[in-house]
């Protein structure tokens, strides 16, 4: 077994990382320092202010800035001793504070992104268990772990065997089990004698004993298993005074480790299996009873998560040339209800004009080539992994499913299997839903112009204000009001007056993007909702609305009809803070605009 303590090849023998970046930036101060100076003894004080620093960093433990200081204030009274005084000790000690800020500001924020990058994982870990209703290992496994490792140290005089988890793309090392309360505890690769080990795949005594081990041990280490992206080492500790057994030992208990491990996995692979199967058939189960489309398709999202082993998933209703997502899961962000998509750019799309299911891994997909659905869309966990199925129904293809992953590895390649099983039932019942929202939305218009009737809008409006909680994208809302209505209706009739109103919402659908929301609000008073547009843009949707009206007098039985209007234009977060202010102040804009003479546009005062 080679030891640990080799000068050739051990990262414990050398200096730390952070000892080389203070040593390093504060030679070069040091050197500047002295022949800027002439100071006699300024090369006795770099290789003693070095040293020290060293010294005091790691037998004190001090914060990293505070070692400099202290190390300056001993070479002081060295200096002292010596009689020449203590001023450049000082010195010495404040330069190399100052050359290890940066390297200390910059390990901080590593530090920090270490840390929400750990956090990311435990949400992601907490959402799968979530799903699926247990958490990733089975706690009698968990038992039968920490039993073995217990006989693993009794059998060869260790009084603690440990059995890590790695993950090679976060560089860390995670205590899966323990033969005695340690699990959950992690260390970082980078700098630890665990990185070396698990480098090298070599067995190592690791002398001196790491940080994170017990007082007084000799600790041993061994790597069980490499894969792509993870792997498994083990630790054993020993007492001071008991000498590591041979190499023939060792190997005898990894053996041992690896075939219950594998054991362990199979049963694991089991279980998924059937966690997959049971998945699909709950989700074919619920399909029936569920007439909203939004609902289902939430559902739908849920069960191909569980299913897949996906952390996010999406469906889309495709329609000619464009989908549109109506439901999303999952704690990563990216797409929206709303969002629409098409080839290119949209992997859902793609995976529709392919006319077959589109799989992607970290090794041949990056969101910086296309997107899941939308190109807008902004992700709170990054997918490494995702694959998307085009829907059939007998009338043709009427939908897409996305599944994603932000863990490391691919998406569960047996899940993927399954899906397309479950897919004709997906886009059967996503048709006979959206013949229900079809009905419920003839429900939601008014029965003269076509226009979203007043509920239709506010719910469209609710969705848009949580759109921009959630994004803070601008948004844009216009009143529109008939100027002089009522003599419109006196002089003609309400005939006359239906006339107008009709011709006046063909104008405003004219005159905005598919995206917008016309409404008609009641009376000849109509709003207009705009998505992702600032009060600039706004105005001029305003402004060519009113002109089209003043332009477009109506003739009505031989009569004409001359029709202008007044419109109040506000936005958020330019005019109002929030989406719910948006309606008191168009309103607001808009009473000026009728003050001001009418056929004009206002826009809200500025907060």
């Amino acid at each position: 077994m080679r030891s640990h303590t080799d000068p050739a090849t051990s990262p414990a023998f050398s200096l730390s990382d952070r000892a080389r970046h203070i040593l390093a930036g504060g030679a070069l101060v040091l050197l500047l320092a002295g022949f800027l100076t002439g100071g006699a003894s300024w090369p006795v004080l770099l290789p003693l202010a070095a040293i020290l620093v060293v010294i005091v960093r790691h037998a004190v433990n001090l914060p990293e800035l505070l070692a400099p200081l202290i190390a300056g204030l001993l070479v002081s009274a060295f200096e002292t001793i010596l009689g020449a005084g203590a001023p450049r000790g000082i010195t010495a000690g404040l330069l190399l504070a100052a050359a290890s800020a940066p390297g200390w500001l910059w390990r901080r924020e590593a530090l920090r992104a270490a840390a929400r990058l750990t956090r990311l994982d435990e949400i992601l870990a907490q959402a799968k268990r979530s799903r699926i209703g247990e958490a990733p290992a089975a706690a009698h496994e968990l038992q039968d772990l920490e039993r073995a490792l217990a006989a693993v140290g009794d059998r060869i005089g260790a009084r603690l065997v440990m059995l890590w988890d790695v993950e090679i793309y976060r560089g860390l090392a995670t205590v899966r089990a323990a033969s005695r309360g340690r699990s959950g505890q992690s260390v970082r690769l980078s700098g630890d004698p665990l990185g070396w080990v698990w480098e090298q795949g070599m067995r190592l005594r690791l002398d001196p004993s790491p940080r994170w081990a017990e007082p007084g041990s000799v600790v041993v280490a061994d790597r069980l298993r490499q894969d792509d992206e993870t792997g498994l080492l083990v630790t054993y500790a020993f007492d001071a005074a008991l000498l590591p057994i041979d190499d023939a030992t060792f190997e005898e208990s990894a053996v041992y480790l690896r075939g219950l491990l594998a054991i362990q996995q199979a049963r694991a692979d089991a279980a998924a299996g059937k966690r997959r199967v049971e998945a699909l058939l709950t989700g074919m189960k619920n399909l029936a009873g569920e007439p909203d489309l939004g609902l289902l398709a939430t559902q739908l999202c849920e069960t191909a998560m569980n299913i897949t082993d996906a952390t996010g998933a999406a469906i889309g209703v495709w329609a000619g040339d464009v989908g549109r997502v109506v439901a999303v899961a999952g704690p990563d962000g990216g797409p929206v209800p709303g969002d629409t998509f098409m080839p290119p750019v949209s992997e859902m799309g793609l995976a529709v004009r392919a006319n077959t299911m589109i799989v992607r891994d970290s090794a041949t997909w990056s969101l910086g080539r296309t997107t899941v659905a939308h190109e807008g869309e902004r992700w709170t966990h990054r997918p490494r992994s995702m694959a998307a199925l085009p829907l059939h129904s007998p009338g043709g293809t009427n939908g897409v499913l996305a599944v994603w992953s932000a863990r490391s590895g691919a998406l569960d390649a047996d899940g993927l299997e399954l899906l397309p099983l479950l897919a004709p039932q997906i886009a059967l019942h996503i048709e006979q839903a959206r013949e229900f929202d079809r009905i419920r939305e003839s429900a939601a218009r008014d029965p003269l112009t076509g226009l979203r009737n007043r509920r239709a809008f506010d719910e469209i409006f609710a969705a848009e204000t949580i759109r921009f909680a959630r994004y803070g994208r601008p948004l844009s809302l216009l009143v529109i009001d008939l100027d002089h209505f009522k003599s419109v209706n006196d002089q003609f009739g309400h005939e006359g007056g239906d006339a107008v109103l009709c011709r006046t919402a063909r104008i405003i659908e004219g005159s905005i993007r598919d995206i917008d929301t016309p409404a008609r609000f009641g009376g000849e008073e109509f709003v207009v909702l705009l998505p992702e547009t600032a009060i600039t843009s706004a105005i001029d949707v305003a402004e060519r609305i009113r002109a089209t009206i003043a332009e477009s007098d109506i003739d009505f039985r031989g009569h004409r009809i001359p029709v202008r209007a007044s419109i109040g234009v506000s936005a958020s977060p330019e005019r109002v803070a929030l989406p719910s202010d948006l309606m008191a102040s168009a309103d607001a804009a808009l009473y000026r605009a009728k003050a001001d003479g009418r056929n004009r546009v206002i826009a809200a005062s500025g907060r």
